[in-house]
């Protein structure tokens, strides 16, 4: 059964779970701007608007979030376990985070994703996520609002 039991924030060694993650192509391929991970790692960790969060299942990882706190909303970004996709996790993993009492000054939630990951895109409008426009932006990413 899908289960996220704990959040905790990413600490260094976690990134050789990332490392492991990113051996999946279609990770590799849909994340490539956060290669090299460590560089990335260095400068989401200083910047006090960014967080980085493990989900767990147990004492299983299933999945990192990535958000970044704006003055009008936070951006939120997720990579899912390669073992575990399409089981659920992603959208749990949104669920329990987004009904975090310590998220609840956040109005509104937006993620960009590519128009043509299908998957993504069908989770976080699972999660209640719904589309701000029907064509994607000069990139090819979609927004997707949450408006609490």
């Amino acid at each position: 059964m899908v289960s996220i039991d704990r959040f905790q924030v990413m600490k260094e060694p976690e990134l050789k779970i990332l490392k492991h993650w990113f051996e999946d192509e279609d990770t590799r391929r849909r994340m490539d701007g956060m290669l090299p991970l460590d560089v990335w790692y260095a400068r989401v960790n200083k910047d006090e608007d960014d967080t980085v969060m493990m989900a767990y299942d147990g004492q299983l990882p299933a999945g990192m979030v990535v958000m970044e706190f704006g003055e009008k909303r936070a951006y939120i970004g997720l990579i899912v376990n390669p073992l575990y996709r399409l089981q659920g996790y992603g959208k749990q993993i949104l669920q329990k985070l987004l009904s975090d009492p310590g998220f609840n000054g956040v109005r509104e939630w937006a993620a960009c994703i590519e128009e043509d990951n299908r998957i993504s895109l069908a989770c976080f409008q699972a999660a209640g996520f719904t589309l701000e426009d029907t064509e994607p932006d000069e990139d090819g990413f979609l927004t997707l609002l949450l408006r609490t």
